[in-house]
């Protein structure tokens, strides 16, 4: 029943995905990596079968002549690579022979060694003014991403047109890449921006790879990158910390497979990948993207170096901790904002998807977190953007009232402390609200901070500079060397593929 209802509402909303993607409009261009845009939205129409089909076909099949080691069949850009598979893939039958002839000889020339380890005469550039132009065959460059499209292409048309040598490398990296995203995690995890972008590429690579182990590596990649997925998707909209941020792709990609939020009024180009791709996420994914398990729970997860590969860097670099309730999810790294991650984060749900307490952190500070209770520490106490709510003021404590998430914010010199309630544990906010007045104490002895929140739980954070801060829960110093603990959420998962959603 549960597994029929998701089905009819993917079919709903990927009705949606290709109203969008078939809009009646150009499909732009195919100058440098636009194809990202363009081939997406003429496959979709190809796909549609509808009035634009034919002429679909037709600027799929257009000559590049920026392409002239390959054919004038651009494969170079990852952007382009992942779309190029899935056009020789899913929808060769719509191409005409002598193309299909052509784009399979391109791909035999290309791969006839590794292209990453071959020079070209110049650099070739990715967009007009683009400054990461590469001189190698194929797109050199390493962000997950983009190593992502570039690994399962090459993967891809090396088995194809029997590329023996070339491909047992690639297999090689897939196999080394995949062991560390299952491991580690990944350099760029949580984007908001670039999350489903790898996730497409994958897809790709299940699709399209006949040797099964490399399709076994694909589909645990992808249970892995939607579970990720699931955590920070939530009502419809992409929830914080996060690596590499600033942008919503993520969040509109992800809406076609999690729904729940309002549908999106801009198209996502990688939503050809899915609409057209055998994967479907585990019921265990499903299941916590829609928060059908028992909740609260605390989830606490560690993150690698950006470039994890390099000497000295495989290992742990952010410490986050999410905390999962009924009507809003906290979560924060212990070292806070800085760089282009973003280290905190409070969603609150809304009838039309999620509002935001927005912190301005422009200087270091470091964060204590345990479950509903957080307490930040810089060298001064920060802007804060408000939800949407009453708001009252109470000498230095604010409380923010809105339909079912209460906030109380405890400010102090070089600081604040949240406290956060729902109706699931405390009733209504006027309880709320008298509670933390009569039970809620703030220590500050000297370089400790000390919160006990209204019913008697407590957090201390003592910040150590450049290292990761001390942290006290319930009394107990943090060990953050055994940080990481999903074993919670796994058997609240396990219990939970019963409930309904």
């Amino acid at each position: 029943m549960v597994e029929c209802l998701l089905c009819i509402l993917f079919n709903l909303r990927a009705q949606w995905a290709l109203h969008l993607l078939t809009a009646p409009d150009a499909f732009g261009s195919i100058a440098y990596e636009y194809e990202k845009t363009s081939y997406p939205r003429a496959l979709a129409d190809v796909w549609a079968d509808n009035e634009q089909a034919e002429a679909a076909i037709a600027f799929l099949q257009q000559a590049d002549p920026q392409a002239s080691e390959t054919l004038e069949i651009d494969l170079y850009s990852g952007f382009v690579l992942k779309g190029q598979m899935r056009k020789y893939f899913a929808f060769g039958e719509y191409l005409e022979a002598d193309y299909r002839d052509r784009m399979y000889r391109a791909m035999a020339a290309l791969t006839e060694t590794d292209p990453l380890e071959r020079q070209t005469a110049a650099p070739r550039k990715f967009w007009s003014d683009s400054q990461d132009d590469c001189t190698t065959l194929v797109d050199c460059r390493n962000t997950d991403n983009l190593r992502a499209m570039r690994e399962t292409s090459v993967y891809l048309m090396a088995e194809e047109t029997g590329n023996e040598a070339t491909r047992q490398i690639y297999k090689a990296r897939l196999e080394r890449y995949t062991s560390t995203l299952l491991d580690i995690g990944m350099g760029e995890w949580d984007s908001p921006i670039y999350h489903g972008h790898t996730t497409a590429a994958y897809l790709n690579l299940y699709d399209f790879a006949v040797d099964p182990e490399v399709q076994a590596m694909a589909e645990a990649a992808l249970d892995w990158l939607f579970f990720t997925a699931a955590l920070k998707y939530w009502q419809g909209t992409w929830t914080f910390p996060a690596k590499r941020v600033d942008g919503d792709d993520a969040a509109r990609f992800f809406w076609l497979y999690f729904g729940q939020g309002p549908a999106p009024e801009t198209l996502e180009p990688d939503w050809i990948y899915a609409l057209t791709s055998d994967y479907q996420p585990p019921a265990e994914v499903m299941g916590l993207a829609h928060r059908a398990l028992r909740l609260p729970v605390e989830v606490r997860r560690t993150h690698p170096h950006y470039e994890n590969w390099k000497p000295g860097l495989y290992g742990p670099a952010f410490y986050e901790t999410l905390y999962l309730a009924n009507t809003y999810q906290l979560g924060s790294l212990a070292r806070g904002t800085a760089g282009d991650w973003r280290g905190f984060g409070l969603a609150i749900a809304t009838p039309d998807g999620t509002d935001e307490l927005q912190v301005a952190a422009t200087t270091p500070h470091a964060i204590a977190q345990y479950e509903n209770l957080l307490i930040w520490q810089g060298t001064a106490s920060p802007p804060l953007n408000l939800p949407v709510g009453n708001v009252y003021r109470d000498g230095s404590t604010t409380f923010v009232e809105t339909a079912q998430t209460w906030l109380a914010i405890h400010s102090f010199d070089t600081g604040f402390v949240l406290e956060v309630g729902e109706p699931q544990t405390h009733g209504d906010f006027a309880t709320f609200r008298r509670q933390v007045q009569r039970r809620s104490r703030l220590r500050l002895t000297g370089d400790r901070i000390t919160y006990q929140d209204a019913q008697g739980k407590t957090v201390a954070l003592s910040a150590q500079g450049d290292a990761l801060p001390l942290v006290w829960r319930n009394g107990q110093l943090h060990d953050w060397a055994n940080h990481p603990d999903t074993t919670t959420l796994e058997a609240r998962l396990a219990a939970s593929l019963d409930l309904q959603f």
